[in-house]
């Protein structure tokens, strides 16, 4: 707390003047939040780019109006999921890399490649052309024909929010939402359960540092006691995500920044072990573009990076998250991972070796 020196001067009959120190609380600095954006605001593309280039985060109102019941009853049924028995969820055990589909037991996945495993379990599924029957739960009759709904509306939703990106980059109506109509989209569903503080291990947390694969990620926040926090991209410090009923937090991810030419940001973020006494409940929505789509600047600007296909480059980061014994192009394992803190800043700390052009390259 701050203080400053206040004179209080009191002139009785005598002119006697009494001063007095007394204290004044001056407030610090604002403290940083993560934008909060009314996404039917007539101003909402403008607070999207000022968030999307900086922060790379925001939390967004009033996007799923019309569906709050679904996903209402939706919530529902992702606890009843998870409370099943681990056997009978790992008779749908994941897939792999190649489909990404199916369930992931705590500590199978390790966002930071050199950190213990999540303390989170996992399923993921995918749009219905996609999806193998095999990895469909069956113990819970309305689990896949909700699931399927969810992840309609969930596209929809996603669509609306690659137009407005479309305005802000001045891109022919439909540029992007064309690319990602038969996209490798994943829907995943996120159980961060109770855990005895004595058993987790050193630097372990529900979710580790790291930045998003693809386009776009949307988050729902069922149960959520707090742990989301996005790091500061000139401070490097730590900021909550703040939590608003019926909300969904919006994040730009690797390709998307790539595309982008670098002009939006994918920032780090984390799940730390904010109470570890209560569950949280999370639905990310992994928004990519078509396997084939080549990613390739989309701004006028002078190219930072080469063209890549798209799924290859989600391959890759998905074999570095789950098999930290894959091995690079270089001879190199994922075991061996390092950061570059200031790659890092920038959010592109996972592309492969050798792929980002240094401005001798560009000029």
């Amino acid at each position: 707390m701050n203080y400053s020196l206040l004179i209080s001067i009191y002139v009785d009959k005598e002119d006697v003047i009494f001063l007095e120190k007394l204290p004044i609380f001056e407030p610090d600095k604002e403290k940083k939040m993560i934008p909060i954006i009314d996404f039917h605001d007539k101003n909402a593309e403008q607070q999207m780019y000022d968030a999307y280039t900086t922060c790379g985060f925001a939390v967004f109102t009033h996007t799923h109006d019309s569906w709050l019941s679904e996903f209402s009853d939706w919530g529902q049924i992702v606890k009843e999921y998870f409370a099943l028995p681990t056997e009978v969820k790992l008779k749908n055990g994941y897939s792999g890399v190649i489909d990404n589909i199916g369930y992931s037991g705590i500590e199978d996945e390790r966002l930071t490649p050199y950190m213990p495993g999540d303390l989170k379990e996992c399923y993921n599924w995918v749009s219905p052309d996609r999806m193998q029957e095999k990895y469909w739960p069956t113990d819970i009759p309305e689990f896949k024909p909700m699931a399927q709904r969810i992840e309609r509306i969930t596209r929809m939703i996603a669509h609306e929010f690659l137009y407005k990106f479309e305005n802000i980059f001045k891109l022919p109506h439909g540029t992007l939402v064309e690319k990602h109509i038969d996209g490798s989209s994943t829907m995943r569903l996120i159980h961060y359960p109770v855990w005895e503080n004595d058993n987790v291990k050193e630097n372990q947390i529900r979710g580790g540092e790291h930045t998003d694969y693809g386009s776009l990620t949307l988050l729902w926040r069922f149960d959520d006691p707090g742990g989301l926090q996005v790091q500061d991209r000139q401070t490097d410090e730590w900021i909550d995500a703040p939590y608003i009923e019926n909300s969904l937090v919006l994040n730009v991810a690797d390709m998307f920044a790539r595309w982008s030419n670098d002009i939006l940001k994918s920032s780090n973020h984390r799940i730390i072990n904010t109470d570890l006494t209560k569950p949280r409940y999370t639905m990310p929505f992994f928004l990519d573009p078509g396997r084939d789509v080549m990613i390739e600047n989309f701004t006028d600007l002078p190219s930072i990076y080469p063209p890549i296909k798209s799924y290859d480059y989600l391959k890759w980061r998905l074999s570095i998250s789950y098999d930290p014994t894959i091995k690079r192009d270089d001879g190199t394992y994922g075991e061996d991972y390092a950061e570059d803190p200031d790659i890092k800043k920038e959010g592109i700390q996972h592309l492969p070796f050798g792929e980002r052009l240094t401005q001798a390259d560009i000029l």
